[in-house]
């Protein structure tokens, strides 16, 4: 009898990550690409985790309690180790985990320009959400060629160069932390745009510590589950900005 928990996705298209670990069948791995957690307001290399981000981290860490080891792949940022090794303090391991880092989930994997000029792109063209409306419109729309790549095909290069390669040498279970660039496209991608990360439309953008679960079968077909480690996989600007200002609607 199948006793795995049923996969829910709630209304922005997203399922816990606990719930995706616990429906893995014995002969599945998964790779969970996930944001870091909640960060200083600085974006340096740096730059740390706050108090609530550890907390959140070791949380969705206590959701995945098990006996079995986990690999932790991170980009290198001081805020993407820092949410491995308290996901896995969260877990209970007994020791920091060896994390693997992978540079190809810096951010810039995307992206024609740097990170960097996002933002400045995003203002040449009269975008008033900067970089982060710039993205979403692409992720959704396509377009802007000098800037990204085409999403679908650079998502599927991703699998097969990152993933696929790499499956046979990592746990049956990966933690991969990265950046809002970077799993944001793969969340969209992975859920063939039913995600709600319509930051051009409704103000939503990923949230820290969700992303994308990429779960592969005994012959390597890869299935994809859009997932959050937090109450939400969104970030509502909207909201915090209405909240912020007091303004209600009946």
């Amino acid at each position: 009898m199948d006793t795995s928990p049923e996969i829910v996705l709630d209304k922005d298209g997203f399922a816990t990550i606990a719930d995706v670990y616990r429906s893995l069948a014995p002969d599945e791995k998964a790779v969970f690409i996930i944001r870091h957690s909640e960060r200083e307001d600085d974006v340096a290399l740096e730059t740390e985790l706050t108090a609530n981000g550890i907390q959140m981290a070791q949380d969705l860490g206590a959701t995945l309690k098990s006996e079995e080891e986990f690999s932790y792949v991170t980009s290198g940022f001081v805020r993407t180790n820092e949410t491995a090794n308290q996901i896995s303090k969260g877990r209970g391991e007994a020791t920091s985990p060896k994390l693997i880092t992978n540079y190809d989930i810096t951010g810039n994997w995307f992206l024609k320009i740097s990170a960097d000029s996002l933002a400045k792109q995003a203002t040449a063209l009269g975008l008033k959400g900067s970089s982060v409306e710039l993205m979403a419109r692409w992720a959704y729309e396509g377009g802007y060629p000098e800037t990204f790549y085409e999403m679908e095909p650079r998502a599927q290069e991703f699998m097969q160069a990152v993933i696929l390669k790499n499956l046979s040498k990592w746990k049956r279970i990966t933690i991969m932390v990265s950046h809002d660039i970077f799993v944001m496209p793969l969340a969209v991608f992975g859920s063939q745009k039913k995600v709600a990360l319509k930051y051009h439309e409704d103000y939503h953008w990923i949230n820290f510590i969700a992303g994308l679960a990429v779960i592969a079968d005994a012959q390597n077909n890869l299935r994809y589950i859009p997932v959050k480690g937090a109450d939400s996989g969104v970030i509502d600007y909207l909201a915090i900005y209405m909240a912020e200002h007091k303004i209600y609607t009946k």
